[in-house]
């Protein structure tokens, strides 16, 4: 089987590595115009190519059996499109801003799978909810958290770069969209502020952002569904003048970016059922010995755990089948929950 990485980046250098090592028979090639930083590994190849191009994407998928999508979001929907195009299943971690679902009808007629938003949120609480779901049936009520901090709270703004900023930047501007009453509301971001304890972490804050996504749609009867950003207490307030003033990308760059980014990453899922409730918890920390972040190990090898299972035991049904869809066969489910596990990524509680 030849795997083609879209992408060398934070994320596709991770991911690569990840599925060189977990499918030794598997030739693993990364695309990217840069050099990544790729572990010599004897089935792990780069590959020079501007992935900007679409038809270029279109004619490198067809010459692999399965594409990953590691590029920044502007990418991402382009790089769906190119998956059905060149008719090849595809799992991807880009988290465009555009609606995955809209091109379902494509990826069935094509006979591939798409799965979009292979991350920790939206992503492992996708995979969460949608198992849940399937077994227990339709809360009233979900709700999810989700940051990655720095381990050190001291640390400016609480926190540590490991991702795009101009995708963070974005996360902070957009208004989040949420189900309140049954219906479909936009609300501000940062609005929603509350303080939350998290188990073996301490007091955080969260805020509304606007991470359903798909979710908006494939789990309908909720009455009340919400995701918020966990920062640690006091982000909200020191980062809103910076947005206002245009300088936020210019000072967590500054001020943010360190070596090495030791950094924290926090899931809460909860659900409502009547005078029921359930939480599932997730906390992962900087890994000094694989000098991992937090946020690669929960988003990056998420994305690995999911592609493994494209190649090994496939999708299912072709469509665009977002995670929360994935986690309604029990046998997905255990594959991507067990292999996070051996990485060290293990959840807590029930819904």
């Amino acid at each position: 089987m030849k795997i083609l990485v879209l992408g060398g980046g934070a994320q596709g250098s991770v991911i690569a590595a990840d599925l060189a090592r977990a499918l030794p028979g598997a030739l693993i090639r990364v695309a990217d115009l840069r050099d990544p930083q790729l572990p010599r590994l004897s089935n792990l190849e780069r590959l020079e190519a501007d992935l900007a191009d679409l038809p270029t994407v279109v004619q490198l998928l067809r010459e692999h059996d399965l594409g990953v999508g590691a590029l920044p979001s502007r990418l991402g929907f382009s790089v769906f499109k190119a998956a059905i195009e060149a008719k090849r299943n595809l799992v991807d971690v880009s988290f465009a801003a555009e609606d995955p679902l809209v091109l379902d009808a494509d990826a069935k007629a094509a006979g591939i799978t798409i799965v979009p938003d292979c991350g920790v949120a939206p992503g492992l609480s996708n995979l969460l909810i949608g198992h849940a779901v399937a077994t227990r049936g339709t809360p009233e009520e979900i709700t999810i958290m989700v940051g990655g901090v720095a381990e050190d709270a001291a640390r400016p703004y609480g926190y540590v770069v490991t991702w795009s900023l101009d995708d963070l930047l974005e996360e902070y501007t957009r208004p989040a969209r949420i189900i309140r009453d049954g219906r479909l509301t936009l609300v501000p971001v940062f609005s929603g502020l509350e303080r939350v304890e998290v188990d073996g972490v301490g007091e955080m804050e969260a805020f509304y952002s606007d991470g359903l996504r798909s979710l908006l749609h494939t789990v309908p009867g909720v009455r009340e569904m919400g995701e918020k950003t966990l920062r640690w207490p006091g982000h909200a307030e020191a980062v809103r003048p910076l947005l206002a003033e245009g300088r936020l990308v210019e000072e967590l760059r500054a001020r943010c970016t360190v070596d090495p980014p030791r950094d924290l990453l926090a899931l809460l899922v909860r659900f409502r059922r009547g005078s029921e409730s359930g939480q599932v918890t997730m906390v992962d920390r900087y890994d000094p010995r694989s000098g991992l972040t937090a946020m690669a190990r929960t988003t990056a090898l998420t994305t690995a755990a999911v592609a493994r299972l494209a190649a090994q035991r496939g999708l299912g049904s072709p469509g665009v089948r977002p995670l929360e869809v994935l986690g309604r066969d029990e046998l997905a489910y255990r594959f991507v929950v067990e292999t996070m596990a051996g990485h060290g990524v293990r959840f807590s509680g029930t819904l």
